[in-house]
């Protein structure tokens, strides 16, 4: 079933914000640009939650030590449970250390039976590059980082347990990532996700972008290859998830901003599938535009659509018994 939900504030709330941000959004020009895909780079250095652990892991995909974040169950050290996992990603110009400084997810991670693992991907967009072989950032998140997760923690090593999503670049990189290897996961979410880059859909820099702006944007296209190439369409979602089975597509979950200038690609994006008929729940959410704020809100309800799959609701109702009111999953 295809689900549209697109919620409103109060109209004379909605005209003064409306204007505010819209005007935040139109100079904003392509994602990498300075204050774009993530706040990391304003971002003041910050404490990380008690159940936040920061990881180093080599990849042999990078040839280097890479690292990730992890958020364990609190009760982890004292039960014998496996847990299933949500690989969650960041956006451009972003790290690791994101999604636990710039979000309150600890906190929404301790109402929940789950592993949260938030690796590094520097920019490398999570796919093998199309123009050098050495940036394998696909490989690294499939053939390094997943089985050391699964060899080191008490996971559920099963598709059933296993979801990934991420915001901007990290929305693309879930997607792309969600489709490519759908055997693998049983949800894929993206939250302001940049899902046509490989599409050819991604804003190009504008008449007042500066050099280093157009210099970052033929980068990022480096990594997909030319739009309507084949490297450009092993890349591309709107290809991907044409190649499978409806039976076989995983939990589709896409929010969006109704003020962020990703929005023409989240809409042709959704009417792609609406189209094929492949089952999807987008939200897209007025007056917002590409920010931490939003993706804050986006992260605690996809939190809350994985508590009711089948593979991540173990032990849920059992463990919220012993949870203060306050954290109790809704």
């Amino acid at each position: 079933m295809q689900r549209l939900s697109i919620v409103r504030l109060p109209q004379c709330w909605a005209r003064a914000l409306g204007v505010l941000f819209l005007s935040i959004a139109l100079s904003f020009t392509i994602l990498g640009y300075a204050h774009l895909a993530t706040a990391a780079d304003n971002a003041p250095a910050g404490i990380e939650a008690r159940n936040v652990q920061i990881v180093h892991f080599f990849s042999k995909a990078l040839n280097q030590d890479r690292a990730f974040n992890l958020i364990l169950p609190l009760d982890y050290e004292h039960s014998t449970s496996r847990y299933p996992v949500l690989y969650l990603l960041h956006g451009y110009s972003g790290n690791n250390t994101d999604w636990t400084l710039l979000t309150n997810l600890s906190a929404y991670a301790a109402r929940y039976p789950l592993i949260i693992v938030m690796p590094d991907g520097s920019n490398g967009w999570y796919v093998n590059s199309a123009s050098d072989p050495k940036q394998k950032f696909e490989d690294q998140i499939i053939k390094d980082l997943i089985p050391y997760v699964e060899s080191h923690y008490r996971t559920i090593p099963l598709r059933r347990a296993r979801a990934i999503a991420g915001l901007s670049m990290g929305g693309y990189g879930a997607m792309f990532l969600g489709l490519k290897h759908y055997q693998m996961f049983t949800a894929v979410a993206s939250l302001s996700g940049a899902v046509g880059a490989a599409h050819g859909l991604l804003p190009p820099p504008g008449p007042k972008a500066t050099q280093k702006d157009r210099d970052n944007f033929k980068e990022i296209m480096t990594h997909f290859g030319t739009p309507g190439t084949e490297a450009a369409k092993e890349r591309d979602p709107f290809e991907l998830v044409t190649k499978i089975p409806i039976q076989d597509i995983p939990m589709l979950y896409i929010a969006e901003g109704g003020e962020d200038f990703l929005i023409r690609e989240n809409r042709e994006f959704v009417t792609s599938l609406a189209k094929l008929k492949i089952p999807y729940e987008y939200r897209e959410v007025s007056p917002r535009v590409h920010s931490w704020d939003f993706w804050d809100e986006q992260i605690q309800v996809f939190l809350q659509k994985l508590a009711s799959l089948q593979g991540f609701e173990s032990h849920e109702m059992g463990r919220a018994m012993f949870l203060p009111q306050m954290m109790r999953p809704r």
